[in-house]
């Protein structure tokens, strides 16, 4: 029985919702059938036929009717029937003695305020006010001020329960959104990962079928049969690059993915600037011709400075693929100074072809990374080059940061 009206109690709050315990409700029209029931027994009232026992039902049919059918009664239904037993109750007031009837007024404003209001319960506690002094005008009521002050306890609690309630529902409407907001970056974080497996692999895939298709046609022209084996073998081996780098930014991808799903999943380390010149190197292994200065210390650099800059450098090496075709010498420049760092690509615009014009997703999620680090991000032509710019604590610098003088660690060229 009691699971059965905790059910119905529970649907009615979350269809209309309103977020107190299932109890509160219960307790509140508890409290006044025992109201009514101590009230009835100061006057002598129990008996079968004593017409003021039609205030138990008066009651009761309220919580009756919303806790059986799941009705929403409105504020003026909901509380008339405890207006009007509290009034039939101090029509006939009990012999000198205090009096539990105007407790129901007071339980009904605190219900009413919680629930609707405090319009709706300011309301209630008025109609209640003019039956006390209603009641007060006939001889024999003992207390009045004391019932005034009940019911402006009640209209005290019902504001609080409202004010509580109204807190913790715009408490979790900022949670929701936190999370909204929290799950929208991790998305797009994700996906500007996916987008940079997806073109470097991509990218260095391409380089290693173009180099196929020409070792193929080094075959056909081929005048020995040493120099088609030779043709063959190197056709072999771009093959053979190209699907183990397939294959490994397939395992790449599956674990950015895993990452959005529950449970805990295998942690590989991040890559960062020190990683640039060994993503350099296997792009000029695919048949890149790119050229590679780097200066400082990139391990100096805070991981994710050194992520964000690894990913725009590698972004840029597949940009060059996708529109240069990767026959275009690339330059690439990293410069590194305490916590400041400086990264160029540039390479020539291939002649014929139209200078691109906006932001596609690759040079966005450029933006985005850049944006994350506090760095300053320029990227467009300049001169007959494309040139790619990230300024890591150039704010601090000024315009005039340059490149420091320092020895040149790693470079390497392909033709």
């Amino acid at each position: 029985m009691l699971r059965w009206l905790r059910a119905g109690i529970e649907s009615n709050l979350e269809r209309h919702q309103i977020l107190y315990p299932w109890w509160v409700p219960l307790a509140s029209h508890l409290g006044q059938l025992v109201s009514v029931v101590v009230a009835l027994a100061l006057r002598d009232a129990l008996w079968p036929l004593d017409p003021l026992l039609v205030c138990v039902p008066l009651v009761m049919i309220s919580p009756l009717l919303q806790f059986t059918t799941h009705r929403w009664l409105p504020w003026w239904a909901d509380s008339a029937g405890s207006v009007l037993a509290a009034a039939l109750l101090l029509s006939r007031p009990p012999d000198g003695v205090l009096d539990l009837a105007p407790v129901l007024l007071g339980l009904a404003t605190a219900e009413i305020t919680a629930r609707d209001g405090l319009r709706e319960g300011l309301s209630v506690a008025a109609i209640g006010q003019v039956v006390l002094i209603g009641a007060a005008i006939r001889p024999g009521l003992v207390g009045a001020p004391l019932y005034t002050f009940e019911l402006l306890l009640g209209f005290v609690i019902g504001a609080m329960l409202l004010w509580q309630m109204r807190a913790l529902i715009a408490e979790r409407r900022a949670r929701e959104q936190a999370w909204e907001r929290a799950t929208t970056a991790e998305r797009e974080r994700i996906a500007r990962e996916i987008h940079d497996l997806v073109a470097h692999s991509l990218s260095i895939s391409l380089l290693q079928v173009t180099g196929a298709r020409r070792a193929l046609r080094d075959v056909g022209e081929a005048a020995s049969a040493a120099e088609t084996a030779e043709a063959v073998a190197e056709v072999d081996a771009a093959l053979a690059d190209a699907e183990q780098v397939g294959r490994r930014a397939m395992a790449d991808i599956r674990r950015a993915v895993s990452a959005m799903a529950d449970g805990t999943s295998e942690r590989h380390a991040l890559p960062g600037a020190a990683d640039i010149a060994a993503l350099v190197r296997e792009m000029a292994d695919a048949g890149l011709a790119v050229e590679y200065d780097e200066q400082g210390d990139p391990d100096s650099l805070p991981a994710a400075a050194g992520l964000g800059l690894y990913r725009i450098a590698q972004e840029s090496l597949a940009n060059v693929v996708k529109h240069a075709g990767g026959d275009a010498p690339v330059r690439m420049r990293l410069a590194v100074t305490g916590s400041r760092a400086r990264l160029e690509i540039s390479n020539p615009l291939p002649a014929g072809r139209p200078r691109p014009d906006g932001l596609g997703s690759g040079l966005a999620g450029m933006q985005a990374r850049a944006a994350q680090l506090g760095a300053r991000l320029v990227a467009g032509p300049a001169g007959g080059d494309w040139v790619v710019d990230v300024r890591l604590g150039a704010a601090r610098t000024g315009p005039g940061f340059e490149l420091p003088c320092g020895r040149t660690l790693g470079k390497m060229e392909t033709a």
